[in-house]
C-alpha cells in the first residue's frame, strides 16, 4: 500500500509551526504557504438519515459531505424513520457508524420508557419540540433525572411548541424553553446542551448552566438577505438582521460555545414541493464559512478550532489528535460555494455563489487520507 510523509505549516497550539507528519522511506508531500493544516473539525449535530430516509440522504453520503469539509467526526440526530427511541435501535446505528470512515457517534431520541436509557447506555439523548408535545415536560425531567444518573447529557432543540400556531415558529418560543430548561437542569443537575440556538438572549441566559451552538444559517442568513423561501426553511427559523447581527456579535464576543450545522439532506423535489421539509445542507462548506468570518476578522484562528473541533470534540467524547493523523488541509483562497460540487447526497443550498475562505483539500482520518472527489483513497500516512 502506497503510503506518504506530510510537511506543510499547521495550525497548533495557537500558533502556526511548519510540521512533519509520517516518516519513514514514505513518499514526501510538500504543502506550500498556500495551504495551511488544521486539527479535524467535529460537527455534533448532523442528520445522515438513511434507513427509510435513504432517498435523502445516507451514512456513506453523509460521511462523503463530512470529509469534503474537514469534519473528521460527527454526532448524528435520531429523527430517523424510524426513530432511535429503543437501546436496540441505538446499538443497530451505532454499528452501522463504525464502518465509516469518520468517527462516529449518536444522540439517541427520547425513549417512551426511561429504562430504555439504562440497557442504551448513551452519551446524549437529544430532545425536540415534538418530543415536548407528544411527552411533556414531566417527563423530560424524569428522562433528565435519569441522565443524571448515568452520566448522560441533554441535547436540545430548545423551542416550547406550546408557542407554535399553524406553520409560526416565534422567538418567544426559544425563551420560554431556555426557562423551563434551565429549571429542569437546576433541579436534576444534568448536563445540557442547546443547539442551533438563534437570540443573543439564550447566549448570555445560558452562561453557567449550558453550553450552545450555533449553525452557519442562523449566523450568515435571515429573513431578507436569504431570497428562496423553500431553500431557506429551517426549524428553528432564520430571524431579523438585526436578531442574526446580534447572533454574530455574541459569537465574537466569546458567548458562543460550539459551531455545528445543523446538516439536513432533502431531495431537491421535496424543498420545491407545497410543503417543504425543513433543512439546509452545509455539511461540505461549514468550515470554509467560518473561516470567512476569521478572513473578516469577526473571529481568530483560535476561535474556529474551539468551535469546531476542540470543544464539539470533548462534548461528544472523540479523541481529535493531528500528530495521530486526524487532520484537515486546507487551500488559503476565496472560492464561491456551488451546491453541484457537494460530495454526499445533497447538491444544493441556499448558500449557492457565496464567497468562502479556505477551500478544503484533504482530510486525514486516523492516518487515511481523502480527496475531494468523493472517495476515501488507501493512501496511509506513515505515522
Amino acid at each position: 500500500m502506497d503510503c506518504i510523509r506530510l510537511e506543510g505549516r499547521a495550525y497548533i497550539g495557537g500558533r502556526f509551526v511548519r510540521v512533519k507528519i509520517g516518516g519513514g522511506d514514505c513518499r514526501l508531500v510538500q504543502l506550500s504557504n498556500k495551504y495551511l493544516i488544521l486539527p479535524g473539525m467535529v460537527d455534533l449535530h448532523v442528520h445522515f438519515r438513511d434507513w427509510g430516509l435513504s432517498h435523502k440522504e445516507t451514512l456513506e453520503g453523509g460521511a462523503r459531505a463530512a470529509l469534503a469539509g474537514g469534519v473528521v467526526a460527527v454526532g448524528d440526530m435520531p429523527n430517523t424513520s424510524p426513530h432511535i427511541r429503543t437501546a436496540e435501535l441505538y446499538r443497530k446505528r451505532v454499528e452501522q457508524g463504525s464502518g465509516l470512515p469518520i468517527l462516529y457517534r449518536l444522540h439517541m431520541g427520547v425513549p417512551e420508557e426511561v429504562a430504555e436509557l439504562d440497557r442504551a447506555r448513551p452519551r446524549s439523548v437529544k430532545i425536540y419540540p415534538e418530543d415536548v408535545a407528544s411527552f411533556g415536560w414531566q417527563h423530560v425531567e424524569r428522562l433528565a433525572e435519569r441522565c443524571a444518573s448515568l452520566g448522560c447529557f441533554l441535547i436540545f432543540h430548545c423551542e416550547d411548541p406550546s408557542y407554535f400556531k399553524n406553520s409560526e415558529r416565534p422567538p418567544e418560543a426559544e425563551v420560554a424553553c431556555v426557562e423551563r430548561v434551565r429549571q429542569i437542569a437546576h433541579r436534576t443537575g444534568v448536563r445540557v446542551h442547546l443547539t442551533h440556538i438563534t437570540l443573543p438572549y439564550t447566549a448570555e441566559a445560558t452562561r453557567g448552566w449550558a453550553s450552545v451552538d450555533v449553525t452557519p444559517h442562523h449566523l450568515l442568513l435571515d429573513m431578507d438577505n436569504c431570497k428562496d423561501p423553500a431553500l431557506c426553511l429551517v426549524n428553528p427559523r432564520l430571524r431579523t438582521p438585526e436578531i442574526r447581527r446580534g447572533l454574530l456579535a455574541a459569537l465574537a464576543s466569546g458567548l458562543i460555545d460550539m459551531y455545528a450545522t445543523d446538516h439536513a439532506p432533502h431531495t431537491l423535489e421535496e424543498k420545491r414541493s407545497g410543503n417543504p421539509p425543513p433543512g439546509i445542507c452545509s455539511l461540505d462548506i461549514a468550515l470554509s464559512l467560518l473561516l470567512s468570518l476569521w478572513k473578516r476578522g469577526i473571529v481568530s484562528l483560535d476561535d474556529v478550532v474551539r468551535l469546531y473541533s476542540f470543544r464539539p470534540s470533548r462534548l461528544l467524547g472523540v479523541d481529535i489528535d493531528t500528530a495521530r493523523g486526524s487532520f484537515a488541509v486546507v487551500k488559503l483562497e476565496e472560492f464561491e460555494i456551488r451546491g453541484g460540487n457537494f460530495a454526499g447526497s445533497c447538491k444544493f443550498t441556499p448558500f449557492e455563489k457565496f464567497k468562502a475562505f479556505g477551500m478544503v483539500e484533504a482530510t486525514a482520518v486516523r492516518g487515511k487520507i481523502y480527496f475531494k472527489n468523493g472517495e476515501v483513497y488507501s493512501l496511509q500516512l506513515a505515522l
